[in-house]
């Protein structure tokens, strides 16, 4: 995929809808849902791998063993666990699965009913590192949470070579995802490819409760930023976009190593803290394009009562509201290298 670039025409219409929205923010009368949908993070991002675990049961010999052919320390196979404690532990429908990282043991590689294989290891792997063997009845699951465009599969071997994915794709076969939508049932609802926000109509005013709250906020834009050089060239963008908001005395506080200000992530909470308190908007710029590539970066926006600028190439539609009301930005993207 090519990199994009904004002309000056685009910045300087974008620059006009920040102006508005900048000024129109704190007075203008914002719709919400009724609780309708709720954005949440999945919460067993994290899992102990310790000893293989399995559980009491009278299907041990109908278990389905699962060999992770890759290191175990990377997402997504970080958070399977170890045996069959990751699937009791998620009060899973079904927990006769059994993974380990041990490829002895079941003393042959082709008696695995699948093996799984982190994108970013597998791709580098030479040939003689990958299965000699290799029997019908088994499913080769490719994974990663990282973006195709930063770790392309692109040798031909492994054409027809996969028959799952677990991705962030939202047409994987498996997905994995930085965020899920629950609607008021608690049932997960999206993201998916054609989403059906509730209509504007339905939506209840925000509190005044809330509406206190935003009116702490008195700077444009904060972003933040440890990767300093991207394939997205987001970096490029934000140093044109400094350039016009100074001539109207805005500014993009860039906190981390590639800006002027610090906030230590030993600190997480508190920096995001200072958004809730005092950014009207929050810089959701991913560092590479790729379809459905939406990670936390929306959320550091959503959850801190900011509107978040994206930039990106997904759908935005699929993972948030895109309602008039819904004090939502997207770049335009013009132009192509």
């Amino acid at each position: 995929m090519g990199v994009f670039f904004l002309n000056k025409v685009k910045i300087i219409q974008l620059l006009a809808v920040l102006i508005i929205l900048f000024y129109i923010f704190p007075t203008k009368k914002i719709n919400a849902p009724k609780e309708e949908f709720k954005i949440v993070i999945p919460n067993d991002s994290a899992v102990n791998l310790g000893d293989e675990y399995v559980a009491d049961s009278d299907d041990k010999d109908d278990l389905k063993y699962i060999l992770l052919w890759t290191s175990a320390r990377n997402a997504p196979l970080a958070y399977i666990g170890e045996g069959q404690k990751g699937f009791v532990d998620r009060k899973c429908p079904y927990t006769n699965c059994f993974v380990t990282g041990n490829k002895n043991h079941l003393k042959d590689i082709t008696k695995f009913d699948v093996i799984a294989f982190a994108g970013p290891d597998v791709i580098r792997m030479y040939e003689d590192k990958l299965p000699v063997k290799r029997s019908p009845h088994q499913n080769y699951a490719f994974a990663s949470i990282e973006s195709s465009d930063n770790y392309p599969v692109c040798s031909n071997r492994f054409d027809g070579y996969f028959n799952w994915t677990w991705t962030f794709k939202l047409d994987s076969d498996v997905r994995w995802g930085y965020m899920v939508i629950r609607d008021h049932n608690n049932n997960v609802v999206g993201p998916n490819k054609e989403m059906h926000w509730i209509k504007q109509g339905d939506m209840d005013p925000v509190s005044d409760e809330f509406k206190e709250r935003l009116k702490s906020k008195s700077k444009a834009a904060a972003w933040y930023v440890s990767s300093c050089r991207s394939r997205s060239k987001r970096e490029q963008f934000v140093k044109e976009l400094q350039k016009e908001l100074k001539q109207f005395n805005l500014t993009v506080d860039v906190y981390g190593k590639c800006g002027t200000l610090q906030c230590s992530r030993a600190k997480e909470a508190e920096c995001f803290d200072l958004i809730k308190e005092k950014y009207y908007f929050y810089l959701s710029f991913e560092n590479s394009f790729s379809e459905d590539y939406v990670t936390e970066k929306l959320l550091n926006a959503v959850w801190n009562n900011a509107v978040p600028i994206v930039y990106g190439a997904a759908n935005y539609s699929r993972y948030i509201c895109l309602l008039e009301n819904c004090c939502f930005v997207r770049l335009l993207l013009t132009g192509r290298q």
